[in-house]
């Protein structure tokens, strides 16, 4: 039913307005009150970490360098970006989808939301795209650091500039359910929904059609020299496409579903939220100077801050008496 869903994504589109029995929502489903902030916390918990010793990593090494590492940078902000929205939403499904925070709130976390995930999208889409034109040798601006900087700036003001509405219009209002709902007002505003999923489906045909060129490509007979750069290239780019069929495309799928799909809804939200975590571990298995750089730091850290040895207690002065007994 339209009052039972809580999803607070933007463009989300009530479609079914006349199922609330009674007045009433249906509270207590277990899908969208138990497990999505479950699998928020546990994400909270494990991706923020593991985002920002990623960007340690990146900042404090000179290993991934040019275009590709501005790439990785900024893909790691936005997860970070990402974590730091999931606080606001935690308590929201807690409390049954009632909004207890002031207004305001609601438009900041619902648009920040929207953008670190958008964002994501964008630059794991540029990523793969490098990772091809360098495989490939093609030569585009985006490959060089002056280029990747500004389309990472053209990204993340793209994504700004759609939030912008959400961010001047009220964005809470009173269900019949008496629950102060937050970011679900968005019956007859379908376009933006299919705006969005278009979006979705122009970046993963990108991601898609390089995997599958630097497949191309490792299959040449001339590809035997540099292997193992080219296979690492596409680790990268496999990782980026299985986040975009496991995470990102459920959600699309079901972002304007009828009534009778909503747990499927609510489902694919909280595989949404599992992308910040696995990108992480997307570094750790297809960049092998990550890898490198990341030992180094933890031997640094482990060298700076030693753990204390053990305490030893003194030697017992025993009695002649008392020796027998060791």
């Amino acid at each position: 039913s339209s009052g039972k869903r809580t999803s607070h994504q933007l463009w989300y589109t009530e479609m079914n307005s006349s199922s609330v029995a009674g007045g009433r929502c249906q509270l207590n489903d277990p899908v969208q009150f138990i497990l999505v902030p479950v699998v928020y916390c546990l994400v909270l918990c494990v991706g923020l970490p593991g985002n920002l010793v990623a960007l340690l990593v990146f900042v404090q090494s000179g290993r991934v360098r040019k275009a590709i590492r501005i790439y990785l940078i900024n893909l790691t902000l936005a997860d970070i970006f990402f974590n730091l929205t999931l606080p606001f939403w935690i308590p929201y499904y807690m409390a049954e989808g009632h909004w207890e925070l002031p207004e305001p709130v609601c438009r900041l976390a619902g648009a920040a939301y929207y953008l670190a995930t958008y964002s994501a999208i964008a630059f794991m889409t540029l990523i793969s795209l490098n990772r091809y034109c360098t495989v490939a040798k093609v030569e585009l601006a985006l490959n060089r650091p002056q280029g990747a900087f500004a389309a990472c700036t053209v990204a993340w003001g793209s994504c700004f500039a759609c939030a912008v509405p959400s961010l001047v219009t009220q964005q809470t209002h009173q269900a019949e359910s008496v629950n102060l709902k937050c970011f679900e007002q968005y019956s007859g505003r379908r376009s933006y929904a299919y705006a969005m999923v278009l979006l979705f489906a122009a970046s993963f045909l990108v991601v898609l059609g390089a995997y599958l060129s630097i497949m191309r490509s490792l299959s040449a007979a001339a590809s035997v020299c540099q292997g193992g750069h080219r296979r690492r290239a596409r680790a990268l780019v496999l990782g980026m496409l299985l986040v975009f069929a496991v995470c990102v495309a459920p959600y699309h799928l079901f972002l304007v579903p009828p009534s009778f799909l909503d747990n499927l809804h609510m489902l694919s939200v909280a595989l949404l939220s599992l992308n910040s975590c696995i990108d992480p571990l997307i570094y750790c298995f297809s960049l092998k100077h990550f890898r490198t750089d990341l030992w180094a730091m933890v031997r640094r850290a482990a060298w700076c801050h030693p753990l204390p040895l053990p305490s030893v207690p003194p030697p017992l002065n025993l009695s002649d008496g008392d020796s027998h007994l060791y």
